[in-house]
């Protein structure tokens, strides 16, 4: 009677062990990377944007700390201070060539009821690449893409740009307000050679005299590398993603040195913060499983269950032990 109830009971645990991992299964959704690598996802939660940014931003922190990361650390000030003292020839050589087909002149939008976001021109169309109107805009591409086909990769991505453009936001404007560099175009009407370096300049005149403070480090760059960044973490398999996506920010970086925005150096740390926030912000949200480590693993978190037989008194038992 005793071997009975027992085994009644082990047959009902694993019923329940069963449902529970069939659950887990379809909390995810999978997709195929390569012949050895699935990204399974689940469904986000409509704040995981903003939820997200104290981690972004003390994840980029820890990052500048890490043994391990030193080393691009010192790259990207190396290159910085490499940089600086020839900011001024190069912004004079890219001013000098953009003039020939009229990239050395203001930004130029049209206005679609009280909002101006309709470019004038090339320039201001490329310029407008780095704005955060166009991570807006791949945003609700992907928002609707994956609304309509039920896609947790794409909603995640959706998500993850709004997160990014979010944090940028937020890191680049404490660092131009530590910086306190101003911007070519005021260095050229104040003959400032490189422009001048001010750091932490009051709230106020922050706000009221912007461009002669906030070019270090480019907003507009590292925007457009962490949203880069976002869509290729996600979809690997897309080998055309990184080339393009490069080219456009090498032609942005351009046409803002020739429009008198940036100097080269502003460059260097922009790139460095788009890609380790966008980087952490994309991962954060991936369940990467090998098909070729583990053979058999199975891709969900589930109640590991062993089986030992015993005896209690005469009667025979087969007893479950359950690891969550």
């Amino acid at each position: 009677m005793v071997r009975i109830k027992n085994i009644q009971i082990c047959i009902g645990i694993l019923m329940v062990t069963a449902i529970y991992s069939q659950e887990q299964k379809l909390l995810l959704q999978d997709y195929s990377i390569n012949d050895s690598l699935i990204y399974s996802y689940k469904k986000p939660k409509i704040f995981d944007m903003v939820k997200y940014l104290p981690k972004d931003i003390a994840d980029f922190g820890k990052y500048t700390v890490q043994k391990e990361n030193l080393k691009w650390i010192g790259l990207t000030l190396g290159t910085t201070a490499l940089l600086i003292p020839f900011d001024q020839s190069i912004t004079d050589a890219a001013t000098d060539f953009g003039s020939g087909f009229g990239w050395d002149k203001g930004h130029s939008y049209s206005s679609v009821g009280p909002i101006k976001f309709i470019p004038n021109d090339i320039h201001s169309a490329v310029y407008y690449i780095g704005n955060g109107g166009t991570t807006l805009l791949l945003s609700g591409a992907f928002l609707a893409m994956g609304s309509l086909r039920t896609d947790y990769r794409a909603l995640n991505t959706s998500s993850e740009l709004m997160e990014v453009l979010l944090s940028m936001g937020l890191i680049t404007q404490v660092l131009k307000r530590i910086t306190g560099r101003q911007s070519p175009f005021k260095a050229a009407e104040t003959g400032d050679s490189g422009g001048l370096w001010r750091p932490f300049p009051g709230f106020k005149e922050y706000q009221t005299n912007t461009s002669n403070y906030d070019a270090m480090p480019s907003g507009h760059l590292a925007t457009f590398m962490a949203t880069i960044t976002v869509i290729a973490t996600n979809y690997p398999e897309l080998k055309w993603i990184k080339p393009v996506g490069y080219t456009l920010m090498g032609v942005l970086a351009f046409e803002m040195m020739s429009t008198q925005v940036h100097w080269v150096s502003d460059y260097p740390l922009a790139i460095l913060i788009g890609y380790v926030v966008g980087k952490v912000a994309a991962n954060r949200r991936i369940i990467k499983t090998s098909t070729t480590d583990n053979a058999g693993a199975s891709r969900y978190k589930r109640v590991k269950t062993d089986f030992c037989f015993g005896r209690l008194g005469a009667a025979k038992t087969l007893g479950v032990t359950f690891t969550f």
